[in-house]
Formats: structure tokens, sequence, C-alpha cells
């Protein structure tokens, strides 16, 4: 499925938007909480990053001309409450792989005349460059987190 319009290429970049926002949000905060010591440095580390994606995910909006969400899809919140750690960290690996998965539909989907269109030389390596980028995080992600799920145990 090509991406060939700049209000496809803006409802995506939306989506990706939403995810990348709601991950750095409260119910993140709440897993870091739960989290043993050992592992709150790997949810803060997620989170910075995720942070980092949505402002890039700002700046490629503002780089192709197109708007800035003003609207949110209904609120949805990882609920942690008597949850495993270990369960926690198979929905943060869920939202990870729906953030890589989108990242690389959008990469390669999206016909690269509209990307010239909408920007100059410079903002169009600019586009490339950072999703490519985010593909790699979300996948760096996905590894750090099941690098560590299988070794927590349930905190009493």
């Amino acid at each position: 499925m090509t991406i060939s319009s700049k209000d496809e290429l803006q409802f995506l970049i939306h989506r990706a938007w939403e995810i990348e926002k709601k991950f750095e949000s409260l119910s993140a905060w709440k897993s870091f909480v739960s989290m043993g010591s050992s592992n709150r440095l790997t949810v803060l580390t997620l989170a910075r990053e995720s942070h980092a994606h949505r402002l890039n995910l700002e700046k490629l909006l503002k780089i192709l001309g197109l708007e800035v969400p003003t609207k949110e899809i209904p609120e949805v919140t990882f609920e942690f409450e008597g949850v495993l750690p270990s369960e926690m960290l198979s929905n943060i690996v869920e939202y990870d792989e729906m953030a890589r998965d989108l990242y690389n539909h959008i990469l390669e989907n999206t016909n690269s005349q509209i990307i010239s269109t909408l920007c100059s030389h410079k903002g169009n390596r600019f586009y490339y460059k950072v999703l490519k980028q985010m593909i790699e995080d979300e996948t760096k992600h996905i590894c750090m987190v099941r690098k560590i799920s299988g070794l927590i145990e349930r905190i009493q």
C-alpha cells in the first residue's frame, strides 16, 4: 500500500506521534515505579528515547509542512495494577513493535516524490535519516526489554 498523498502521510505520522506520546506518559512512569531498581534504567531509557522520537516526528511534520496533531485518539494506557513486571515488559515490547512496524511502513511505502515535493533536499535527507534511526531504536528497545524480561520475578 503506497502512501501517495500528503493527507495519508500526515495521518500516519500523527499515529506514530501518538504512540510515542503515550509511551512517555504517566503510565510509563507507573512501570518505572513498579520495576525493580535494576530494571528502572531500561524503562527510563525507553521513555527518554520515546520523547526524543516524538520531538523528531514534530520536526518531520514541520519540515514537510504538515499539521502538528491537535486531536488524539482516545487515551490508551498501560494498566499495571496486579500485573507481573514481565507482563509490563511484554506490553512495552508490543508498543515498540507497533512503532517499529509503523515506521517501517512509512519508510518503505511513501512515494519519494511526495517527500521531494513537500520539502527541500536537506529535509528529504532528514526524513529518511530520522525514520531509519527510529526503526533502529525501536529494534534496540525490543532487544533490551526481551533480554531482561525473562529475568524478572514478581514484586510483592
